[in-house]
């Protein structure tokens, strides 16, 4: 059987450069979308694999730059925090709960894995007075600002030469 849809003869025609220069345009503007959708598919959207994981906020107060970080479900066991003077790090474990089991998921979108976040802090803390506290899926970090230096003034004397 032969479809209709197809032409008995065949027409030769001349297709321009330029024309087919905006076809391949086209082509590229529709792999640019396909590429655009398959990135906000949750399996590339784990904030992890694109560094900002944990989400964090950071404010600043007079006296301490407080962060915020959400971590839900994780063994505060499993979270080391590191700070130096201007920047914080987090780091984290987070257990897959059904690893002994033989489970065939049908979706999988939470993440599970070891994570790392470093932020630069709008100030200089003092180190040694950091406090850190995990309480319903969120690691609250208070960290005292050091006080800043009073510039200090001396004279100079000017030799006579």
């Amino acid at each position: 059987m032969v479809r209709r849809s197809v032409p008995a003869r065949r027409e030769e025609r001349r297709v321009s450069p330029i024309r087919r220069l905006w076809d391949l345009f086209d082509l590229r503007s529709d792999l640019d979308e396909i590429f655009d959708e398959l990135l906000e598919a949750p399996f590339f959207s784990t904030p992890s694999w694109f560094g900002n994981f944990p989400a964090v906020d950071v404010a600043e107060t007079e006296n301490e730059v407080i962060v915020k970080a959400e971590i839900p479900g994780i063994d505060p066991k499993n979270l080391e925090v590191h700070v130096t003077e201007d920047s914080l790090d987090i780091k984290g474990e987070v257990k897959d709960e059904w690893e002994e089991r033989d489970v065939g998921y049908c979706r999988r979108e939470r993440y599970c894995g070891t994570f790392e976040r470093t932020i630069a802090l709008p100030a200089k803390v003092k180190q040694d007075e950091v406090k850190a506290q995990y309480k319903d899926g969120i690691l609250t970090i208070t960290l005292p600002k050091v006080e800043p230096s009073k510039p200090k003034a001396r004279k100079v004397e000017i030799e006579v030469a």
